[in-house]
């Protein structure tokens, strides 16, 4: 693989797109999340491409729209209602997304202009059952420091998430979506073609990543962030790729990318602009030719929103993901502080970490569950109201440190089961003392041969989850003389 991208004519931008957790959906009250429930209806859809703004048709679009494809749509009782289904006109716009935009815009130091506009992006992929995705751009000409010098953002859009994909049908190529993702707010960062090299956009991505989850509305899970890739050579084709959801593959797919297109140019062939698609081997297919500006039109529907200086004025910048790390560098190692802001439950980190030993709560968080793992146990029932519980307990002062391992062990085959019936009360040290008393009486050569680990040992078997280590320490060694 080449390594002098200048060289090449190397031109990269990314685009990440990340679902934030709101009270309801960004133009409807739908709850905004996934159903566990059966759909509770099922719609049949043609889509059709429609000029934009300036009266032409969009190419992707017309592309999309002679496939000639069927389109259909799961409906769900509390996740989706008319406006997902396109029977009704949106909503208000959700304040509280709004915010969050806002406060993204402002962390990136982005220019926001005095009036909202929501447009319409023709999309007729059938992931939206209008035939469009509604977005509007709340910044612009933010810049973002990293590594390898100043990345220019472009923009900050709010907008709404499209459908989910169920399943696509065989030879004639219909698809059927579920709606309960349709309308979740989506916040979407992009940057200018400033990136140097493959290793730098996933550098890239992920900060800008942080950036949303610095707010503490960023959803959780797997999907809630995407990524789109554009790259370019010289003589070759700008080319997005699109969907890629783990940052690590990011360089690959751009490496492979450029190779794709040396190939072409070497074979004489000119490459294309066009969208592909991230597989999980690595690799990208086609799916449509690259959508031009004639894919953007007004969104009539929704109101202009005006901000004025005093509002904007308001609103909180909240702490950055470096500014959060220089802090957490200062009570944890460095690593383990990196560990934590990057995990899923920062959130939970956040709320315990301050009242209990922070590197207690961060190293729960980030190596007690893949330490269960590795010892056979099926972690997937552990949930965030678990280590809530966990913290708690030890806050309360219910259970020792010691017990958190145990606990989260017995969650794993009993879920449901209450910190009371655990049978691993904290301890006091009368009570601990009489067990140490009973080990020194069953292993008298341990105690006259003075080994201090080998007692605390079968001490910490007895008291198992119920005793702090640094107790028991203490009272052996003072037994001991």
């Amino acid at each position: 693989m080449p390594t002098d991208y200048e060289q090449l004519g190397f031109k990269c931008g990314v685009e990440i797109h990340n679902r934030i957790a709101t009270q309801h959906k960004l133009f409807c009250s739908c709850v905004p999340h996934f159903s566990i429930e059966k759909p509770a209806a099922v719609l049949r859809r043609k889509l059709r491409a429609v000029a934009g703004e300036l009266g032409a048709k969009d190419r992707a679009a017309v592309f999309e729209y002679l496939r000639d494809r069927t389109f259909l749509y799961e409906a769900y009782p509390k996740e989706t209602c008319l406006v997902e289904e396109d029977e009704e006109p949106p909503h208000p716009v959700n304040g509280e997304a709004l915010m969050v935009a806002l406060q993204i815009s402002k962390m990136l130091r982005a220019q926001i202009p005095d009036e909202i506009h929501f447009m319409r992006k023709t999309v007729i992929d059938g992931s939206n059952t209008g035939g469009f995705q509604r977005t509007a751009i709340v910044g612009m000409n933010g810049v973002l420091q990293t590594s390898k010098g100043p990345i220019r953002i472009t923009n900050i859009s709010l907008e709404e998430e499209s459908a989910g994909i169920v399943e696509k049908t065989g030879g004639s190529g219909d698809i059927t979506y579920r709606l309960d993702r349709l309308g979740i707010p989506l916040i979407e960062i992009g940057t200018a073609p400033d990136i140097k090299d493959p290793e730098h956009a996933r550098e890239v991505a992920e900060k800008l990543g942080m950036f949303v989850r610095s707010t503490g509305k960023s959803q959780r899970g797997l999907g809630v962030t995407r990524q789109d890739v554009n790259v370019s050579i010289r003589d070759g084709a700008r080319v997005e790729i699109k969907g890629v959801q783990d940052l690590d593959s990011i360089p690959k797919l751009i490496e492979g990318e450029i190779l794709r297109q040396i190939g072409l140019i070497t074979s004489k062939e000119t490459p294309q602009p066009e969208t592909r698609v991230a597989k999980p081997d690595g690799t990208t297919e086609f799916t449509r030719p690259l959508p031009g500006g004639e894919r953007m039109y007004p969104e009539t529907d929704i109101p202009t929103i005006v901000i004025t200086a005093d509002a904007l004025a308001k609103i909180a910048v909240p702490e950055t993901w470096d500014q959060k790390l220089e802090k957490l560098k200062i009570i944890m190692p460095a690593d383990l502080a990196e560990q934590v802001l990057k995990s899923e439950y920062l959130p939970i980190f956040e709320k315990y970490g301050r009242t209990i030993d922070a590197t207690l709560v961060a190293t729960t968080l980030t190596s007690t569950l893949k330490d269960l793992r590795r010892k056979g146990f099926d972690t997937s029932k552990i949930t965030e109201g678990h280590f809530e519980r966990v913290f708690e307990a030890v806050k309360q002062g219910q259970v020792s440190k010691e017990a958190i391992p145990v606990m989260l062990e017995r969650w794993c085959e009993l879920p449901d089961l209450p910190v009371e019936q655990m049978g691993i009360t904290a301890m006091s040290e009368d009570q601990l003392r009489k067990v140490i008393d009973e080990v020194f009486e069953q292993f008298p050569q341990l105690v006259k041969d003075r080994r201090t680990g080998a007692l605390m040992g079968e001490v910490m078997r007895v008291a198992r989850g119920t005793c702090d280590g640094g107790m028991i320490a203490r009272v052996v060694k003072e037994k001991l003389g």
